[in-house]
């Protein structure tokens, strides 16, 4: 597909320039329908060592050392050494991984270890120096999991010495304080987990970590990213190349090449993609008429809407509300 042109649907018009900024990173991140939500806090005493088998791959996971430190080992990929303020995070990975204080300490099942917990805390060890470690999972829907499996890597390892943002170690301090009192909400255990895991993304964006192309490293771009949140907060708009190079602050031709060149898509392409998912959003909200849908994401007829979407999701928007009421 080229990059001649408009790029907005047939029959579409721009509406009024009052609109909601969307920040995408928030946006994509935010809205994963955070589910099953759970934690175990472990105070475990050297000699320790506790083994975790691989969850089916549907869940995100994560480690947060508290205080002490420890061994990450994997059959596969070796050893990881934790610090206090250490986070390792888990992206529907379903690999088993044990966690011990030295490599020679015997390893028992999580469990078997799970069967000492009181109040919410599992003390277990040898009665020698003391770590602290978090361990939360959360589930997410079945339509979120693929686009965050195409955008992240499955293992993220953030240090406490890699200045994270205030903001950041706020929500880690908060996680550690409100899992240390037994009885958490489990509505305020999905926000804290939804901000953990929306801050921690942003730090590897961020980061050297990150890939040189893709779309994190478009939102780290910073024109590139001016495009991309003009699209995200104005779908319903009449986006053409050259308006989106003005969002950018760049010229038509090397807006149009260097997007193709991190994201490996046109404009046009990314666009019906994100109006795609957000309509696949809107459907499953099963009193969202497919019109209402249609207009949201740009489109000025229901049919021209329902023949991209068909293309693009492989299935009509009704047999896709079916298949999405049956799922749930």
């Amino acid at each position: 597909m080229g990059l001649v042109g408009d790029i907005s649907p047939k029959n579409m018009t721009d509406r009024p320039a009052f609109e909601r900024h969307v920040d995408p990173l928030s946006e994509v991140f935010g809205s994963l329908r955070i589910q099953d939500a759970i934690y175990k806090r472990v105070e475990a005493t050297a000699p320790w060592g506790v083994r975790y088998s691989g969850d089916p791959g549907t869940r995100i996971r994560f480690m947060l050392v508290v205080r002490g430190s420890a061994l990450l080992r994997f059959k596969n990929r070796g050893t990881i050494p934790l610090s206090g303020g250490d986070l390792f995070i888990f992206i529907l990975s379903d690999e088993p991984f044990a966690m011990v204080d030295h490599p020679r300490s015997a390893v028992a099942d999580f469990s078997e270890v799970s069967k000492f917990e009181v109040d919410g805390v599992i003390h277990f060890g040898g009665g020698g120096p003391l770590t602290t470690l978090l361990a939360g999972s959360f589930g997410t829907s079945t339509f979120g999991a693929p686009l965050i499996s195409k955008i992240l890597p499955r293992f993220l390892h953030f240090q406490l010495e890699q200045n994270r943002s205030h903001d950041f170690q706020s929500v880690l301090d908060l996680l550690a304080s409100e899992t240390a009192q037994p009885g958490i909400f489990p509505s305020c255990l999905n926000s804290l987990y939804e901000l953990l895991f929306v801050y921690a993304i942003r730090a590897y964006a961020s980061s050297s970590a990150a890939p040189p192309k893709g779309w994190l490293a478009a939102m780290s771009d910073k024109h590139l990213s001016k495009a991309i949140g003009a699209m995200h907060s104005g779908l319903h708009r009449s986006w053409s190349v050259d308006s989106l190079a003005r969002e950018a602050r760049m010229s038509r031709s090397a807006f149009a090449l260097k997007f193709r060149a991190v994201l490996g898509q046109t404009p046009f392409e990314y666009l019906t993609q994100w109006r795609m998912y957000r309509a696949g959003a809107m459907i499953r909200l099963k009193h969202t008429s497919f019109s209402e849908v249609a207009s949201a994401v740009g489109y000025g007829s229901e049919s021209s809407f329902s023949r991209v979407f068909r293309r693009e999701m492989g299935v009509a928007p009704r047999v896709y509300r079916r298949k999405c009421g049956s799922a749930t």
